[in-house]
């Protein structure tokens, strides 16, 4: 008699089955080395957090000619505007310092600093402090001017003996700046235009009072005047690199600057 065949009964194998392949797997990880995740690098464990209001402290740079440009203005201050109030002052300050900056760095051993590079508002204090930390040789802040009406350029000091280093800087600069061609030169001016808390009309522009070094401020044109307005977009770079030849040439000419200087 044949032998009967013996079906397999899968469903009883796999009742059997799949508890063993899970307690196998549980098994299997338990003592298991699982790495920790990795800390980030620490420049990347925690946000920068500056405070946009203040310029950065300056390097310390021995053995150069140091030079700090102040954009006047910045962030929430606008400065001045043109009739259309589409043009802020406190924009061509930056894009003209910036220019200058990259004129004087194409001299050797000059050092510029900023008290800012972005739309940001130090204060007078903070920008005056930045340079004199700095124990800059010369300070200049750019503006551009505001009236209803007017043309040219002007250049404010501190009130002081007419042949002072602050003088000599400013005059330096202009006779540049009228050789590149402005609409009208408006001279050099002691004390500051206007009425302000921050100012003192018998020493001058707040800037030009509390820093030590030799300094200035340039109204480079007025915003509400249209040649000024055009001056200042054509000439931007002839602009900026005749402020950055007359610091040096006042620097070399008054022993503060010891580099040849190029034709």
């Amino acid at each position: 008699m044949p032998r009967r065949r013996r079906h397999i009964r899968w469903d009883r194998i796999l009742i059997v089955a799949i508890p063993l392949i899970l307690l196998i797997l549980l098994c299997s990880r338990c003592g298991k080395y699982e790495p920790e995740p990795k800390e980030p690098a620490a420049e990347t464990t925690a946000a920068v957090v500056q405070d946009t209001t203040a310029p950065a402290q300056p390097a310390i740079v021995e053995d150069t000619f140091i030079v700090v440009l102040d954009p006047g203005h910045g962030g929430k201050d606008d400065g001045s505007t043109n009739r259309d109030k589409t043009r802020f002052e406190k924009n061509d300050n930056l894009n003209l310092a910036l220019a200058t900056r990259d004129a004087l760095q194409k001299y050797p051993k000059v050092t510029v600093l900023m008290t800012r590079e972005d739309d940001s508002f130090p204060s007078l204090d903070e920008r005056c402090e930045f340079a004199n930390q700095a124990n800059a040789d010369l300070f200049i802040s750019l503006h551009r001017n505001a009236a209803s009406e007017g043309n040219g350029v002007e250049i404010w000091v501190n009130s002081g003996d007419e042949n002072d280093m602050d003088t000599l800087l400013a005059e330096y600069i202009m006779e540049l700046l009228e050789s590149k061609g402005i609409s009208r030169n408006r001279g050099i001016r002691k004390g500051f235009r206007g009425e302000s808390s921050n100012n003192d009309a018998e020493g001058g522009y707040y800037v030009n009072r509390h820093t030590n070094m030799p300094s200035c401020l340039v109204e480079l044109g007025f915003m509400s005047s249209d040649i000024d307005n055009q001056n200042f977009d054509n000439k931007l770079i002839d602009y900026s690199e005749a402020i950055a030849r007359a610091v040096v040439e006042l620097g070399s000419d008054n022993g503060l600057y010891h580099e040849p200087l190029p034709n």
